[in-house]
Order: structure tokens, then C-alpha cells, then sequence
């Protein structure tokens, strides 16, 4: 999470993480989870002086969401609702490029919940051997195969494209220039989100 204060300096983060609550969404234990969020949205606030939240957890669905933030002590942000609202509202024909593949029916669900009664149509790419090659080490061959595939996409005439993973962001840029199109990061948006909330 170095972007954050690079762009916003003033900002203090302090990182929670409980790599256990993945765990806990994959058995179905919600509850269990809820009350782990919370207790620690509850530890942010007491122990930290925080003023708000960021849940990076992507298994968090828009429902659990709200049950969170109705008993959370802060302010809570979900780190890609932000994003999803910006790309429905850019185009109606989103590309929607992924390297971790549980993430795609979560993140197509999160683009149409953000979309409503809009026309929607995802054209979805999951490149399994980009995040690979990162947690490797090869951040050359995750880039490379990502603008292979991004290419791919503003080739099948999308009008914006969703970047699934907070491991793409720095390709952002590059990719908005190359494509000609809106190019959304979870990253960037939540920014943006973040200084609204505070």
C-alpha cells in the first residue's frame, strides 16, 4: 500500500491483517469473519486513533459490507466499490482483466451490483500466469502478459477497463494511453473514496 502516501502524505496507515478471515469466507463461516472484521475495525479505532477503515478483502460481498458498517465503530470503505461505481458509470461494455481467477465471479458481481438497472456487458480475461510470475519475482512477464491481454480486450471494443487486482495499478498509466480508454484501479479510486470519507 505504498501508494497512499506517496499520494497523500499527511495520511497515516496502519496495516490489520488476518490472512485466517480468507479461510473463514471459504468454509462459509460469515459470522465468524464479521466478528473478526469488526474486532479489528474496533482495534484500528481504540488502539491506533483511526478514523476509518479500508477492507481490502475481496470475498466481502456488498451485503456483509453493509452489515459491516452498520456495527463498525468507523467509518468503512470496501477498496473496490469505489472503482466499480466510476467504470459502470464510464462505459457499458467493460473489459475486465484478472490474475487471480476466485477473484472473477466476485468482481463481475461487484461491477453489476455497481451498475444496477444499467445495460451492462463484461467481456472478462483471466491471465492465471501473470500474478504467477509475480509471486516469482518476474514483474517483467506479469506486465508484459497483462498489456498482451489488455490489447486483446480494447481490441473487442470495450469502452473501459477494470483492473482486478490491486497488483496491476502501476500499469495504470501506460495502459491509458496505450488503450485510448478509461482504465480503472482499485487503487487510485479508493484514494479518492478514502479523502471524500475523511
Amino acid at each position: 500500500m505504498n501508494f497512499y502516501p506517496r499520494q497523500w502524505p499527511e495520511l497515516r496507515i496502519t496495516n490489520l491483517l488476518d490472512d485466517g478471515i480468507m479461510g473463514l469466507f471459504s468454509a462459509g463461516r460469515w459470522d465468524d469473519a464479521r466478528a473478526r472484521l469488526l474486532e479489528m475495525a474496533g482495534v484500528g479505532q481504540r488502539v491506533y486513533g483511526a478514523q476509518a477503515g479500508l477492507v481490502s478483502c475481496s470475498a466481502v460481498s456488498r451485503e456483509q459490507m453493509a452489515a459491516l458498517r452498520a456495527a463498525s465503530p468507523i467509518p468503512l470503505l470496501k477498496i473496490d466499490e469505489p472503482m466499480a461505481g466510476l467504470a459502470t458509470a464510464a462505459a457499458s461494455r467493460i473489459g475486465l482483466l484478472v490474475t487471480f481467477p476466485p477473484t472473477l465471479p466476485i468482481a463481475e458481481q461487484l461491477l453489476r451490483e455497481a451498475a444496477g438497472e444499467a445495460p451492462l456487458e463484461i467481456v472478462p480475461v483471466v491471465v492465471p500466469e501473470a500474478i504467477a510470475a509475480l509471486l516469482g519475482g518476474d514483474r517483467s512477464f506479469h506486465d508484459a502478459r497483462l498489456i498482451e491481454a489488455a490489447d486483446a480486450l480494447a481490441g473487442q471494443g470495450i469502452g473501459a477497463l477494470v483492473l482486478a487486482q490491486v497488483s496491476m495499478g502501476p500499469l495504470v498509466p501506460l495502459l491509458r494511453e496505450r488503450l485510448g480508454i478509461p482504465v480503472f484501479s482499485s487503487l487510485e479510486t479508493s484514494l479518492s473514496a478514502l479523502r471524500r470519507l475523511l
